[in-house]
């Protein structure tokens, strides 16, 4: 099956929330949450259709469509209680893509410890491991690097391994 053009592909928003709680809340919890307080405040009618994405405990990333964020905002401040807890959730902010909405108003801190991370240390370039997706990985640099303006830096295993002598330039690498 092919995927849409990205003309005919519906638009989507990412807000970024704080939660406040009286107890520990799994991102489960979180997101029943979310949907039943949207679900009672519009109904059934396809609306905002939120999703949540990424919860840590303290920060989460949820997806709307396009056009809806302020409903979703609303139906977020009605959130009072989650699983039990007295809970509040505080909006952040809004952005087009994941990445910006990480970066803008996710607190580097509060991504992860350093001290569970695996560290990077290549010419010119030293830093923690955020993520891994495959062959990809997203480096938190330790000192900012002359003309960028980011906090990550996208990195691949042929990048830290030294290349491979038989690749090919194509997608898969080899």
């Amino acid at each position: 099956m092919r995927s849409r053009l990205p003309v005919m592909r519906d638009r989507r928003r990412y807000l970024v929330f704080e939660l406040e709680s009286e107890g520990h809340l799994d991102a489960r919890d979180v997101s029943i949450e979310i949907q039943s307080s949207y679900l009672s405040l519009f109904g059934d009618s396809g609306g905002a259709s939120p999703r949540l994405i990424s919860f840590d405990g303290r920060f989460g990333i949820v997806r709307c469509r396009n056009g809806h964020v302020e409903e979703l905002r609303a139906s977020l401040a009605t959130i009072h209680a989650i699983a039990g807890f007295r809970a509040a959730i505080r909006i952040r902010g809004v952005s087009g893509t994941i990445k910006t909405a990480t970066e803008k108003y996710i607190p580097q801190s509060s991504i992860k410890p350093e001290e569970h991370r695996r560290r990077v240390d290549l010419k010119g370039i030293s830093g923690v491991i955020v993520s891994t997706r495959g062959h990809e990985i997203d480096v938190s640099p330790d000192d900012h690097i002359e003309g960028l303006d980011t906090r990550y830096l996208g990195l691949t295993y042929f990048d830290l391994e030294g290349g491979c002598d038989y690749a090919d330039g194509t997608s898969d690498g080899v």
